[in-house]
């Protein structure tokens, strides 16, 4: 029973990280209204270098690319920004929305922090302006902390995460079908509870009443005759 349980907990584990996983990378196709690959790679490559995961670091990237469109520009400023984040011991989420909105508006989000930013709104001067008032007050900060011994157990977290992902895609399939099966279902019993209601209060008659109920069958649900026939007897129609 322990065993059984412990894999089931296991699988559910696996299925929630493929969906935080799935969900970023959604954002970030949305934002750039594709799929990048290069980007998918380069948070891979990040989160072996820092202490950030790969998903948390793609949202930064989505939240970057509603400014930005150009690949590289985006990669350049995510690098930046966990550094930025390292530095402070701030929330990933929270740096990227600051540096986004440093690069996607006229406002500088990072003036308190001490960094002068040049450039019109989604330029690569301002860009430029960005990433290296960053990297020259703290650069290489996410690297130098994914070095340390707890930088080490986090990386060894992560790969584990990484594998529970891939587990859980392994999954994602038949569980999106069955989720998408019992749906259905529910919606088949919801409309057919309302024709039972119908059929017990409305004035239609008998002929009509039958007709209502074999359309919602066909149209929901594979019942044999047999089983038809008990839902007849049980309304107390006939067949």
């Amino acid at each position: 029973y322990i065993g059984v349980r412990g894999i089931i907990n296991l699988t559910k584990q696996a299925i929630e990280a493929f969906g935080i996983q799935e969900d970023a990378e959604k954002k970030l196709a949305t934002a750039l209204g594709k799929t990048s690959q290069m980007l998918l790679k380069n948070a891979s490559a990040l989160q072996k270098v820092s202490n950030f995961g790969d998903e948390a670091i793609i949202g930064v990237q989505a939240a970057i690319g509603a400014f930005i469109k150009d690949e590289a520009a985006i990669a350049k400023a995510t690098a930046a920004t966990l550094d930025f984040a390292t530095a402070q011991g701030m929330d990933l989420k929270g740096a990227g929305d600051l540096v986004a909105k440093t690069l996607g508006s006229t406002t500088n989000a990072l003036t308190r922090y001490g960094i002068e930013v040049t450039g019109a709104v989604g330029s690569s001067e301002r860009l430029k302006a960005v990433t290296e008032g960053i990297a020259k007050v703290w650069g290489g900060q996410a690297a130098a902390a994914a070095e340390t011994m707890a930088g080490k157990m986090n990386q060894a977290t992560m790969a584990i995460g990484d594998a529970s992902e891939a587990i859980g895609e392994a999954f994602s399939e038949p569980v999106t079908q069955a989720a998408m099966a019992v749906t259905f279902l529910a919606e088949g019993l919801g409309k057919f509870i309302g024709v039972l209601t119908t059929m017990s209060t409305g004035t239609a008659s008998a002929e009509q009443r039958l007709a209502a109920l074999n359309k919602l069958v066909n149209e929901h649900a594979d019942i044999s005759v047999p089983n038809l026939v008990k839902i007849y007897t049980m309304l107390g129609m006939g067949y």
